[in-house]
């Protein structure tokens, strides 16, 4: 079963929703480049409305590890997830398992060495901003990683949509999949129907004979936190 990552929550009525609609991962993101981001205040109240059994994930890019440190103490973050360069230091310093993010150009993923990557829990891939920081809510080619093993559990990001979620599946075969501005009617404002819609594409594909049980993780592999 591919496992649905909602990011960006702002409101506890779509914490609640995602959990309800069977969300793995609920993304709280704390980046001071995001339109979605949250304060600590904030991220206690979603932190609660987030069903027990789905794992609070915490987004930052360029934040130091002691306001990393406080989010993962106040919000009950479960695994940080860090759009920037994997360090040693990053996974020496931070406070709970890491999601390390690989960015994919017309060139491919940029993954950080296999080393630090066997530190972590999960591998995020998402489409690379050039100068700009963290998501952009757009695909990449799929092509570039499709067929590819990791070295880890893979969630795939990058403009995904009720709309094209099921072929994602089909050609990337992820752990996870993980959407924002997909189910959105604004930035962080989620959207009832589109996120009931997004489910229901995961569903469907794995329900496909193409889309075997399985995919993407690593022999012996476990992405819970």
């Amino acid at each position: 079963m591919t496992r649905v990552k909602i990011c960006g929550v702002t409101r506890e009525e779509d914490a609640a929703l995602a959990s309800e609609l069977g969300a793995s991962y609920v993304g709280l993101n704390f980046a001071a480049v995001s339109p979605r981001r949250v304060t600590l205040q904030a991220a206690r109240r979603l932190s609660r409305a987030v069903a027990r059994g789905v794992t609070r994930v915490g987004v930052f890019v360029s934040e130091p590890f002691g306001e990393i440190r406080r989010a993962v103490e106040e919000a009950g973050l479960d695994l940080v997830q860090v759009h920037r360069p994997l360090t040693r230091e990053d996974l020496e310093a931070l406070p709970c398992p890491v999601i390390a993010v690989a960015h994919v150009s017309r060139n491919g993923a940029d993954p950080a060495p296999r080393e630090l990557l066997a530190r972590c829990r999960m591998l995020l891939l998402d489409t690379s901003g050039g100068e700009r920081p963290g998501g952009t809510g757009k695909a990449f080619d799929w092509d570039l990683v499709a067929g590819r093993s990791w070295p880890l559990p893979l969630i795939l990001a990058g403009g995904l949509t009720p709309e094209n979620v099921s072929e994602a599946i089909a050609r990337v075969r992820p752990s996870a999949v993980d959407v924002a501005s997909g189910v959105e009617s604004s930035p962080g404002i989620k959207d009832e129907i589109r996120m009931r819609r997004f489910f229901e594409a995961v569903r469907r594909a794995d329900a496909s004979p193409t889309s075997p049980p399985g995919r993407g993780r690593r022999q012996g592999g476990d992405d819970k936190p």
